[in-house]
């Protein structure tokens, strides 16, 4: 009996391992890197925790030196208390200055045309600097057609000083004070009451200059 010889090719697919799907290989190294990635990112945490643990122990080091450094300064000021009535002094001048901020505010409003603004007549008023005068009270009426001024002056000639260089003024050239009255006060002062507006008997009575514990 002849010998029979089988040639078999070893290459063929039938005989090669079997080999995963393309999908399932994707999926292992997308699991592998993220795996990857969670381990770096986790020595990166780790490191900064040991890092901001440290910072946080300097800082509370520096806190405490600190706080000890202040007692020793304060121990060595005198006990002091605050002065209640410079305390309500401080809130009064407060509710003033946040009242006449107000005011200014107001004055400055844009709602105003440029025709009838009165933002002029005002910053006028605060460029004078007549010695011995001070106003009290400022009222602008009309739409700033009609300005009605009081205050105080050491003397009735101090008031017409006044009114002549207010006269020099731009806002104020033209406007004549058509009614104008000067009375002695107290403490030696005469109270002063000007005014562009045509003044009846009732508007006299009720727009005399009266005291007024703070002017603006």
């Amino acid at each position: 009996m002849l010998p029979v010889k089988h040639s078999i090719n070893l290459y063929l697919p039938r005989f090669q391992p079997p080999q995963l799907p393309r999908e399932v290989l994707l999926l292992i190294k997308a699991c592998l890197i993220t795996l990857i990635g969670l381990v770096v990112i986790s020595a990166g945490l780790l490191v900064f925790q040991a890092y901001t643990s440290g910072h946080l122990a300097e800082l509370e080091k520096e806190q405490q030196k600190l706080s000890r450094e202040l007692k020793i300064v304060i121990s060595q000021f005198p006990n002091t208390s605050i002065d209640k009535n410079l305390q309500a002094n401080l809130e009064r001048e407060k509710k003033l200055l946040a009242k006449q901020k107000r005011v200014v505010s107001f004055l400055r409003q844009d709602s105003i045309s440029a025709r009838s603004s009165f933002t002029n007549l005002v910053e006028q008023l605060s460029e004078q600097n007549v010695s011995g005068v001070w106003l009290s009270k400022i009222e602008i009426m009309n739409q700033g057609k009609d300005v009605q001024l009081s205050g105080f002056a050491k003397a009735p000639e101090e008031v017409s000083r006044y009114i002549t260089n207010l006269g020099s003024k731009n806002a104020y050239r033209g406007r004549a004070f058509k009614y104008i009255n000067v009375m002695q006060g107290d403490n030696s002062l005469n109270k002063f009451f000007l005014s562009t507006k045509n003044q009846n008997s009732d508007d006299i009575l009720t727009t005399q200059p009266r005291e007024s514990g703070r002017g603006l």
